[in-house]
């Protein structure tokens, strides 16, 4: 289908066929590295925040964008890539946005790692239900099914193989991880970036044709979405817990939904609306971490004025009594 709609050289198709899948196996390799033996005790010994947090987190974007898909007319592309975008894993950039937020960001590392593990269970099922919501099928004219086998087997190749392998280098070599973790994890992201970008410029035409209509919807499912998961965790959970369950909900692996449109799906199309994501998701992400940031300042040193007084207080009442 996709080579009699839109033409690729021979080059792009290693890129989408190896280079792509590689970058997105580099950056699930350095999601794994984040996760220790220890975090998994810290969460059986507190899975509060965890486990309220997953379950937001699994459930508040699929839930608005199937009820976007229900209300709103919008064009086939944009419908299909939110449909795949909603049935996407949290991105390893959340965990960047909680470090600048100053969130919880063992919890952020837990929740990111944990939801592209159960990725492979959980995506084929609701993008199954988020494409049958669309009606793709009516729209164009087409049958569109997602394919169980191949769509396991990208999902095991390149989230829960990597993830596996990245949790050993750090059980096994845990002085070299931590000394190159965080170089790793930009080069895995430049990289990962860099291959979507050059696909968008390579099928220019059918990534502009969905951007328009992509932008808007893409910053509003972000603000619904975080927004909805910071109100709803914070009914459970510490004020830097529910900023992390935001971050986590609105945040989510645009790599991925661009392999699943492009290698499972084979359109390149419905990849568009994964690329125009990354865009407004990561602003009003770097928004939402400044904010909290600045409120934990202001917490901070209302507090601290606050014990300024009552020592003031004490030391007037000491004066008087002599």
């Amino acid at each position: 289908m996709k080579g009699d709609l839109f033409p690729v050289s021979g080059s792009f198709d290693i890129v989408q066929e190896l280079v792509l899948p590689a970058a997105l196996f580099g950056v699930m390799v350095t999601v794994g590295m984040e996760l220790t033996r220890r975090d998994f005790r810290d969460l059986a010994a507190a899975p509060r925040g965890f486990l309220i947090g997953s379950a937001i987190q699994l459930t508040m974007f699929p839930a608005i964008a199937v009820l976007v898909l229900w209300l709103v007319p919008l064009p086939v592309a944009t419908a299909v890539g939110l449909a795949i975008v909603a049935a996407c894993p949290s991105g390893g950039f959340s965990n960047v946005l909680t470090l600048l937020g100053r969130g919880d960001l063992a919890l952020s590392i837990s929740l990111t790692t944990m939801s592209s593990v159960l990725a492979i269970l959980t995506l084929p099922i609701m993008l199954a239900f988020a494409l049958s919501v669309a009606d793709v099928g009516t729209a164009t004219g087409e049958s569109v099914s997602v394919p169980l086998v191949p769509t396991l087997t990208q999902l095991f190749a390149v989230v829960l193989l990597p993830v596996a392998i990245g949790m050993w280098a750090r059980a096994t070599h845990p002085a070299w991880v931590q000394r190159n973790i965080d170089r790793a994890q930009q080069i895995a992201q430049f990289a990962l970036y860099g291959m979507v970008v050059l696909l968008a410029i390579q099928d220019w035409q059918p990534f502009s044709a969905g951007i328009e209509s992509s932008m808007p919807l893409a910053a509003l499912m972000f603000t619904l979405s975080a927004g909805g998961g910071y109100f709803f965790s914070s009914l459970f959970l510490s004020r830097a817990q529910a900023f992390t369950v935001a971050i986590e909900t609105g945040t989510r692996n645009v790599g991925l939904s661009t392999l699943v449109a492009i290698s499972v799906l084979d359109r390149v199309d419905w990849a568009a609306f994964g690329a125009v994501y990354i865009a407004p998701a990561s602003a009003l992400g770097f928004a939402a971490a400044l904010a909290h940031r600045r409120a934990i300042k202001m917490d901070r040193k209302r507090a601290a004025q606050r014990g300024g007084l009552k020592r003031g207080g004490k030391k007037g009442r000491s004066s008087t009594g002599i």
